[in-house]
């Protein structure tokens, strides 16, 4: 990464401070009102998705907690589910209760994440602003409240909301760690990277790729700062590869309270933030399947005559059955007689955890042209394979001219001398580890305030020039 010289856009006189603050304001209200608009009157009435609350159990996770049932999905404690979703969700929920219908019951939670979405809408707003300017930044903020991948799970008992948020917040304090490498910085991007892998584990390994990049930025840079003057306030800074130790001490600080609960209710045999990480991993070998990724085939929804998750479990049970295990329960049988997924019980998280994660170190060992294939696929299936062909061709569009416009603004960028690699390192990070793992449209979703921070600068370049920023018409 390259320090930012060709511009100022990101400081602000006093006289301007009034003025940002109410544009914030104004943002965060009409996101808020745009995701109320969408949860509690476009969504139940709409007919292009199914209207669903609560689909994979957060919901329901958080209403026993809210019950004093601890973490647990009804068959004692779980580790299936990282913790900080599902506490927020039971928060909200505790003063109104947790009997009756779910749209009743989850009413609290979604107008919380309509707040929610107001903020990302904020956080992007402010990534933009930083990086190119105050008109860059009004079109990210306003493009982040009605952009479709942004809203589609606000309306759902789903982490993808929130996700968002703390993914935006990993770019913005990236930035300001990036730019000035001071120890508060650094305790911010720690608590914000915590934040993203308490919510989903996925996030776990980002601080130590930014981590990696300050390394090779100082690396570069050490002998041009040698031999340069040095200010009194640039010798009061740390050392930027101590504040990167700050910043993974946070993290792993922040870290620790749950990696200690699930090391202790597993018995010693877990300590991460939560399991089927390996079978995920696995289950990505079915979704890189040319019928799913070239669309010769629905991905799921009524139309699909074989849904992608029957096939995945499928194929996730017969590669457990050579374990001695199995996908599925042996008692419990759905209303037609139809096999239920093994109970989410600690000793059957961590049996089939230990199962698959041997089954892939033989797939990397044995068959790694197996996973390059995978990993080339799921690139790109990450940004538009959602239920039907029809829909994805919808998604994928509109990642295609999001991605475009993003990549044409940060080269026009790094021209000028903006250093954009903090943003869209991000980006680029959550890309690459769900391709290595398990990736369709619903992963990508969450990355899109961040994304739509870098789309902004692009989409500024092709207004008139009467209406571009002007110092961004000199720059860039």
């Amino acid at each position: 990464m390259k320090s930012q010289t060709a511009t100022t856009a990101g400081t602000l006189s006093h006289a301007d401070a009034p003025s940002v603050a109410r544009t914030g304001w104004m943002l965060f209200l009409f996101g808020t009102l745009t995701a109320a608009l969408f949860a509690f009157v476009i969504y139940p009435r709409q007919g292009a998705i199914d209207a669903v609350i609560d689909v994979n159990g957060f919901g329901s996770l958080a209403r026993r907690i809210a019950n004093g049932e601890g973490f647990s999905l009804g068959y004692g404690p779980t580790m299936r589910r990282a913790p900080l979703y599902p506490a927020f969700a039971a928060l909200l929920m505790l003063p109104f209760g947790t009997q009756g219908p779910p749209a009743e019951v989850y009413r609290p939670v979604i107008a919380g994440q309509c707040l929610i979405f107001g903020l990302s809408c904020v956080v992007c707003w402010t990534i933009a602003r930083k990086l190119f300017g105050p008109r860059a930044g009004l079109i990210a903020g306003i493009l982040c409240a009605i952009t479709p991948q942004t809203l589609r799970y606000v309306g759902m008992t789903e982490v993808e909301t929130m996700m968002g948020l703390f993914i935006a917040l990993m770019a913005l304090t990236g930035l300001n760690f990036a730019r000035e490498t001071t120890f508060k910085n650094a305790v911010w991007f720690g608590m914000a990277c915590a934040g993203a892998s308490l919510l989903k584990a996925v996030a776990l390994l980002y601080p130590f790729v930014f981590a990696a990049l300050l390394a090779v930025r100082w690396w570069r840079t050490r002998k041009t700062a040698a031999s340069a003057d040095t200010t009194s306030q640039d010798r009061t800074r740390p050392h930027p590869l101590a504040a990167a130790g700050v910043a993974l001490a946070v993290y792993a600080l922040c870290l620790a309270p749950w990696c200690i609960r699930n090391y202790i209710v597993s018995g010693g045999q877990f300590k991460s933030i939560s399991t089927n990480g390996p079978g995920e991993f696995l289950r990505g070998y079915v979704m890189a399947q040319p019928k799913y990724v070239f669309l010769q085939k629905d991905f799921g929804g009524h139309e699909s005559d074989m849904i992608w998750d029957v096939e995945a479990n499928l194929v996730e049970d017969a590669i457990l059955r050579r374990y001695g295990l199995s996908m599925f329960s042996q008692e419990r049988r759905g209303p037609n007689g139809e096999p239920l997924p093994l109970e989410p019980r600690i000793d059957n998280e961590v049996r089939k955890d230990r199962a698959e994660a041997a089954e892939v170190k033989r797939l990397l060992r044995e068959e790694p042209a197996g996973f390059v294939r995978k990993f080339a696929m799921q690139f790109f299936s990450f940004w538009y394979v959602v239920e039907t062909r029809k829909k994805s061709l919808i998604v994928g569009a509109i990642a295609l001219i999001y991605l475009s416009l993003a990549i044409f603004g940060c080269v026009r960028a790094r021209r000028a001398g903006i250093d954009t690699a903090p943003v869209y390192s991000v980006v680029l990070y959550f890309n690459v580890i769900y391709a290595a793992i398990l990736a369709f449209a619903r992963y990508s979703m969450p990355v899109y305030p961040t994304l739509i921070a870098l789309t902004a600068i692009g989409l500024a370049q092709l207004l008139p020039a009467r209406l571009r920023e002007p110092q961004t018409r000199r720059n860039l």
